[in-house]
């Protein structure tokens, strides 16, 4: 499990306190959407490195245009 440290203000003692399953569940929910989101954008960015590359591509004519 996950923990936090919970600093009393009026002594200055700090604990450490394991997370609740309430806050273990959202902990591991924003982990998972953070993952989800770099693999998006990872995905975007090489479609657009592979379009980029394809759209470099020039063809050039063999006959001589008149």
């Amino acid at each position: 499990m996950t923990h936090r440290i919970v600093v009393n203000v009026e002594t200055g003692v700090t604990a450490q306190v394991e997370y609740t399953a309430e806050e273990q569940a959202v902990h591991d929910a924003a982990v998972a959407a953070q993952a989800l989101a770099e693999a998006q954008a990872l995905a975007e960015a090489q479609a657009l490195a592979e379009a980029q590359a394809a759209a470099a591509v020039v063809v050039t004519p063999t006959d001589p245009v008149v």
